[in-house]
């Protein structure tokens, strides 16, 4: 299967010096549901931000979607969405607004927009949302807002990172539900970074662990469960937990 991200030997250092990334290498195939977990500051933002373009990289070599970001960025934004923690949403304008404005941005017509607006706040079920300011949505609604303004453009690669955070249950099951459809029906290769250990269990199948700036695993779901505990059969949420004491960076 085709590689939709390569990571090769990649480092980043913070401006303090300290280094966020130590040649992190990884691969993830199209159409994968991948996730990248770790402990908080471990890199994961770092490295999203390095492949969505938002941030620069020190070294080390990165494709996406057999592109190069440094040589040709544009065509990297036509290919991938990112939800980032960052939720940077102009909160004076309307949800409805909010959307067509960036599906216009993508080049879509007026009536093009328009009809790609209204399909995203069905889907994340934002009518009620459509006319208050995003200033006056809750938390939750702002995080949904923010994801169903990473997808006006279709993209064939989403980074997902944290994108449930503060989310009731019956949001967070709905934006699931979502964001599966699009990777099983439509072929959306997810990238997802997230502390709820339960949604990677239950909707990824590939993952790569992170700590200190290091890759320490990579490789599948299944396969990481039976290499902490070859005779019992663990959640995600319990081998994580049960590897992670292991590694003595971590609990340094």
């Amino acid at each position: 299967m085709a590689a939709e991200i390569q990571v090769q030997r990649l480092s980043k250092k913070y401006p303090n010096g300290t280094e966020a990334l130590k040649g992190v290498s990884l691969e993830v195939g199209k159409g994968w549901f991948f996730t990248l977990l770790g402990p908080n500051g471990a890199g994961k933002s770092t490295l999203v931000k390095i492949m969505a373009t938002l941030i620069g990289k020190d070294s080390g070599d990165l494709l996406i979607a057999g592109v190069n970001p440094e040589i040709n960025p544009a065509q990297i934004h036509k290919v991938i969405g990112v939800a980032s923690q960052d939720n940077e949403i102009d909160l004076s304008e309307k949800v409805e607004n909010l959307l067509v404005f960036q599906c216009r941005l993508f080049g879509m017509t007026k009536a093009e927009a328009g009809r790609r607006a209204n399909d995203l706040i069905d889907m994340f079920r934002l009518s009620d949302e459509k006319d208050k300011k995003a200033g006056m949505l809750s938390g939750g609604n702002r995080r949904r807002l923010h994801c169903a303004l990473a997808l006006v453009h279709r993209p064939r690669i989403l980074f997902l990172d944290e994108p449930t955070v503060g989310m009731d249950p019956v949001a967070r099951a709905n934006f699931w539900e979502v964001i599966s459809t699009m990777n099983t029906e439509e072929g959306v290769t997810v990238f997802l970074t997230t502390q709820y250990l339960d949604e990677a269990d239950k909707h990824a199948t590939n993952m790569a662990l992170i700590a200190e700036g290091e890759i320490h695993y990579s490789g599948t779901i299944a396969d990481f469960k039976k290499m902490v505990n070859p005779d019992g059969a663990l959640s995600l949420d319990e081998s994580y937990l049960q590897y992670v004491k292991t590694l003595t960076t971590w609990q340094s």
